[in-house]
């Protein structure tokens, strides 16, 4: 029996590809073959042919699709689990490989909320340019996906608005986040030197989807004065609830720092009294993460610099009204 095992052992090893394994692993994050294929950058019928392959290795089938919704097979669990054990290791060797090398090459991969998207990368451009042999990949995703992404252990930092669900997570703050309520200038309360929530009361507020860090912030803090949501809209988007105010649909509970300094000057903060909302950035990581030495560098430039980039760009808000990006 040890024999077949070892003859069966050395076929896989033979036939399997890492390329075939990716796929299956993005099928399983994504829960489609088209998703998991824009997602490697492949055509549909590319990927589809990759699980074929892998499919017929393994003499078995990997997922089933009842109606519209994918499911993997217990042969499929297990090729996924597979693969995860597998792109750890090689993830734990980049790690060892990094420790031999210093910060002079590897791969730096960063996780985080779309309201982040506005700020880190200009966090990043020092750190590069420090390091510049080094790879960076960011992915940005809603708060669900980056969850998701923490407890599957993918990257090696992440920013939340909003400390995350999962337990086993460490979070540090990072920098001060400020929500205001915006509108369009020509919101009949612009310019009014105070308002109250309850002023608000008739306007339609546009919202991320549940569970957003904004969406659950907002609601805490209004649950907190006593107050409730009044009517409101879900937008998928930053960009999109911005627009949707300047075209005048509603206002909005945004971050300071998805406001640029000197861009959307037809939009205006509505001095509502208990607003802004004090929150912070949180920087946070899988408890079990074995950080590379170029994510411990990263991870204390980002407690230091990262975090004055920040807060320096927030004074300016005070002073001006008005947010800046961070800069260095």
């Amino acid at each position: 029996m040890a024999k077949q095992s070892t003859r069966v052992s050395r076929k896989l090893r033979r036939l399997l590809t890492f390329r075939q394994l990716e796929v299956l692993h993005a099928v399983a994050e994504t829960q489609g073959v088209g998703s998991a294929a824009d997602k490697l950058n492949l055509t549909q019928p590319s990927a589809s042919m990759q699980l074929k392959k892998l499919s017929d290795h393994l003499g078995s089938p990997l997922y089933e699709v009842l109606g519209r919704k994918l499911n993997l097979t217990e042969s499929g669990e297990l090729a996924v689990a597979a693969a995860q054990d597998i792109f750890a290791r090689l993830e734990q060797l980049e790690v060892d490989l990094n420790a031999l090398q210093g910060l002079h090459a590897g791969t730096l991969r960063i996780g985080i909320v779309t309201s982040a998207e506005y700020f880190v990368p200009h966090i990043l451009g020092p750190f590069c340019k420090a390091y510049p042999d080094i790879d960076v990949h960011l992915a940005v995703g809603n708060r669900r996906e980056m969850n998701q992404r923490l407890a599957d252990n993918l990257d090696d930092l992440y920013f939340f608005a909003d400390q995350p669900e999962l337990e086993q997570h460490e979070a540090v703050s990072v920098g001060a986040n400020k929500l205001l309520v915006i509108a369009s200038a020509k919101h009949p309360l612009a310019g009014r030197q105070s308002v109250q929530w309850q002023d608000l009361a008739s306007d339609t507020v546009l919202l991320r989807e549940e569970g957003s860090g904004s969406r659950r912030l907002l609601e805490k803090h209004l649950s907190s004065l006593g107050h409730s949501l009044p009517k409101y809209r879900v937008i998928a988007s930053n960009e999109g609830i911005k627009h949707a105010v300047l075209a005048q649909l509603g206002i909005a509970v945004v971050s300071a720092h998805t406001l640029d300094h000197g861009a959307n000057k037809n939009l205006v903060q509505l001095n509502v009294d208990d607003f802004p909302i004090n929150s912070q950035w949180y920087l946070v990581s899988h408890r079990d993460k074995k950080f590379s030495v170029l994510a411990q560098a990263f991870r204390e430039f980002l407690l230091h610099e990262g975090g004055e980039m920040l807060n320096e760009g927030l004074a300016y808000w005070e002073q001006h009204r008005q947010p800046r990006l961070p800069r260095k």
